[in-house]
């Protein structure tokens, strides 16, 4: 811009010169007048030049204002391009975030829910084991015990042998009293043909167990307990 305004003045004091000259010759010798006229005719040729290049750097500099100005846009139109990409990003990445805490939420929601269920499912179970044992007289404690011990027996014998997987030698047999040893033989005469080699149990009697029977084998547990027998049917009965 300064280079601008400094060849405008320069015309301007050209023109001004031209103009004053021409003044002159009006009272100036004929002699002086041919002078003035040369020197005149010399400056218009200087001022016309002048105003050549004047229109030229006018023309570049205009050039240039327009590439800029294009140029602006373009870095405009980009820069807002990429204002809009990381908007969508971030509201991709909230939509995102918001996304994965909902779903955790919902997890943990699930979570405490099953929960909540699987402990007043547990506690009805024991309230249900506690009322029998104090309403069930001690001989009809006896033959509930009988019964199941009987039923876990049968279902043993029952059970494939590769569904039982038995993986040791050695395993507990808890109850909740002494158990007949015909019963506790048979058990372990059951469980040994099962495996394919002989399988020993240990009796170990439970202050917490009601009636029947749970076989603990290393990672198999067989639950034949009056507790285990009413989480089945509470399963199946939701289910149904």
């Amino acid at each position: 811009m300064f280079i601008i305004q400094l060849i405008l003045i320069q015309a301007a004091t050209f023109a001004a010169l031209v103009f004053i000259l021409r003044k002159i010759m009006y009272f100036a010798s004929y002699v002086e007048t041919k002078r003035l006229q040369q020197l005149n005719q010399e400056n218009s040729e200087k001022a016309k030049e002048l105003a050549v290049k004047t229109e030229e750097a006018e023309k570049k500099y205009q050039q240039i204002l327009s590439d800029a100005e294009v140029e602006i846009k373009r870095l405009k139109a980009a820069a807002q391009e990429e204002i809009v990409k990381l908007k969508q990003q971030g509201m991709e990445d909230a939509r995102q975030e918001s996304e994965r805490i909902i779903k955790q939420a919902l997890n943990v929601k699930e979570k405490i829910r099953e929960d909540l269920e699987a402990q007043m499912q547990e506690k009805s179970v024991m309230q249900a084991v506690r009322l029998i044992q104090e309403v069930v007289s001690s001989k009809n404690q006896s033959l509930v015990r009988e019964g199941l011990i009987d039923e876990i027996i049968e279902e043993i014998e029952k059970i494939d042998s590769d569904k039982l997987q038995i993986t040791v030698d050695k395993g507990e047999l808890v109850v909740s009293g002494n158990i007949d040893e015909a019963k506790k033989a048979k058990i372990a005469s059951i469980l040994s043909d099962k495996a394919g080699r002989k399988i020993s149990l240990q009796e170990v009697v439970s202050k917490d167990m009601i009636a029947g029977i749970t076989i603990k084998l290393g990672s198999l547990v067989i639950d034949g307990s009056l507790a285990g027998r009413l989480r089945e049917a509470i399963e199946e009965i939701r289910r149904a």
